[in-house]
């Protein structure tokens, strides 16, 4: 079977009319899809909770997992609203717990450390981390509730 005399097109129009619709295929999921940033045909507004009645925006950051047989790991640096995060695990093991020991720095160069999670050595219980002026938060359940996954708060 093929193109015949009865068919009102051409073989040239053929191939045009489908190079044309997977074109605009692969356009529609790009821009669909999210795949083109900043072309979301409906993206979702920056996420929002309230904490000790204040708005903060949050995201969530996953934290680079020590080495084998390593007791800490690498610092993992996230910019989020103007403030940077810098996180990392120490005391890492499943039995005894980890923490997240890290930093916020905000756009007039201030810095607060914070130290997060449960652990029975050294003893901490820690999860939520605000710093003084409430610019900024840090949240951590745990190894177990939340592996190295870590929410970052900024107020709004």
């Amino acid at each position: 079977m093929g193109i015949d005399q009865d068919f009102p097109i051409s073989r040239a129009q053929l191939k045009v009319l489908v190079i044309g619709l997977v074109t605009m295929s692969a356009i529609g999921a790009a821009v669909f899809g999210g795949f083109v940033p900043g072309l979301r045909v409906n993206p979702s507004g920056p996420q929002t909770i309230v904490v000790d009645g204040q708005p903060y925006y949050y995201t969530t950051v996953m934290i680079a997992l020590p080495a084998p047989l390593a007791n800490s790991s690498l610092p993992t640096v996230a910019v989020f609203h103007n403030v940077t995060f810098a996180m990392w695990f120490i005391h890492w093991g499943f039995v005894t717990g980890a923490l997240v020991e890290g930093n916020g720095t905000e756009t007039n160069g201030t810095v607060y450390p914070f130290v997060l999670g449960v652990s029975g050595f050294p003893p901490q219980n820690n999860t939520l981390f605000l710093s003084p002026d409430h610019l900024f938060g840090v949240s951590w359940p745990g190894l177990l509730q939340s592996g190295s996954s870590v929410t970052l708060l900024v107020h709004r």
